[in-house]
């Protein structure tokens, strides 16, 4: 079972691995840089929620909250636990924290690299694409419509 929590110091080395892991591939397809120093220095510089399984960090959300939106900056789950409800997990403690702070109008955006198959994910759920740049299409979604397609709103 997978327990939600802030992230900690020690969990770094790991969520970098996961992004490694994850996205190296696509972000060279696409032509895009990678340094290792700046991914973890944006992703810390973002309020995340670690997945974990046992010990072990199979996952997490980076996001944060402006005035009615928040942004998912990345929703990161290790492949063995791909499709199994995790992602949704973390969206849903996302979307559930600081519920006070927005109207009805608030919107929640993301953005995906068009060669991952993740997208579809996110398709699904109701996001809508509202602009693309270099391979990386940005999504948006009514905070309402999402809570309610969750089944939390």
């Amino acid at each position: 079972m997978m327990k939600i929590r802030q992230v900690s110091s020690a969990d770094w080395d790991h969520i970098y691995q996961l992004i490694e892991v994850n996205m190296f591939s696509m972000q060279q397809e696409l032509g895009l840089d990678w340094n290792r120093e700046s991914i973890i220095k944006h992703y810390m510089s973002k309020t995340v929620l670690v997945g974990e399984s046992g010990r072990h960090v199979v996952g997490f959300i980076a996001y944060d909250v402006s005035t009615n939106n928040q942004t998912i900056h990345s929703l990161q789950i290790s492949r063995e636990y791909q499709n199994g409800l995790c992602g949704f997990r973390l969206l849903k403690a996302v979307l559930t924290t600081e519920p006070d702070y927005f109207d009805h109008d608030s919107h929640v955006s993301c953005c995906v690299f068009e060669n991952n198959v993740a997208k579809a994910q996110y398709f699904s759920l109701g996001f809508k694409e509202v602009g693309r740049h270099k391979g990386v299409l940005s999504l948006e979604i009514k905070r309402q419509q999402l809570l309610k397609r969750l089944r939390l709103g």
